[in-house]
């Protein structure tokens, strides 16, 4: 058994903690480096181009038909009885299923043709600054979902899939471009205080699920240390 005094024993810790962090210095040149400093967390296998990435989530905001869906033969048809080939034979809700009829009601907001390189898109006059920096935008009409309610259509647009459980976008994004600081979160989640709930955004639909946890997103809240209870 190797005896040491007390002095020795503490000279040896800090001596091995000194090279641990040494190691991890120097280390750090050994990963793939990103565009200007710092380096790449997990060593992807490309350099990623973005720096960052924001993503608005308007849970209850306007209905993308008063903001960028354009239908100018729904005035034609208001007041008419929906045509069954529009819903084709899709159920419906719960709130609709007591109505006996089922009229047409198209927008009541003007629209515009903005210019967009060679193919204009139609803005809505709620959107008076959008639509002059319309040029620089990539509208997308394409993505829909089966579900006829909220929340699984939420958490498909959340982290592509109907049913919970697969991870979300921000996660994705956290694990594609990596991190140029490793001192603070790669990810994180501002949500809009609500009367109704704790949150207006549930964690799994900002969560990891099978990536690792380095991705998880770091909530962000209005008042009180990391451990405050939401308001």
């Amino acid at each position: 058994m190797l005896m040491m005094t007390r002095r020795q024993l503490f000279g040896r810790s800090a001596l091995g903690l000194g090279t641990a962090a040494m190691a991890n210095l120097l280390g750090q040149d050994l990963l793939a480096e990103t565009p200007g400093s710092g380096v790449m967390k997990f060593g992807l296998h490309r350099v990623a181009k973005a720096k960052r990435v924001i993503y608005l989530f308007m849970s209850g905001g306007p209905s993308h038909h008063d903001l960028w869906d354009y239908k100018p033969k729904m005035q034609k048809m208001f007041g008419q009885s929906l045509p069954e080939y529009v819903r084709d034979g899709q159920r419906i809700t719960g709130m609709t299923s007591v109505q006996t009829t089922r009229q047409v009601c198209p927008r009541k907001y003007k629209f515009t043709r903005q210019e967009n390189n060679d193919r204009g898109v139609w803005v809505s006059e709620l959107l008076p600054h959008t639509a002059t920096i319309v040029k620089d935008l990539c509208v997308v009409r394409s993505t829909f979902t089966e579900a006829i309610n909220h929340d699984p259509a939420i958490t498909y647009i959340q982290t592509g899939s109907q049913i919970p459980g697969r991870p979300s976008l921000g996660a994705w994004l956290s694990y594609g471009l990596g991190s140029v600081n490793e001192n603070l979160p790669n990810y994180i989640m501002m949500h809009a205080k609500t009367n109704h709930a704790e949150q207006s955004l549930f964690n799994r639909l900002w969560g990891t699920s099978f990536l690792p946890a380095d991705h998880q997103g770091v909530l962000l809240r209005s008042a009180g240390g990391p451990g405050a209870v939401p308001q």
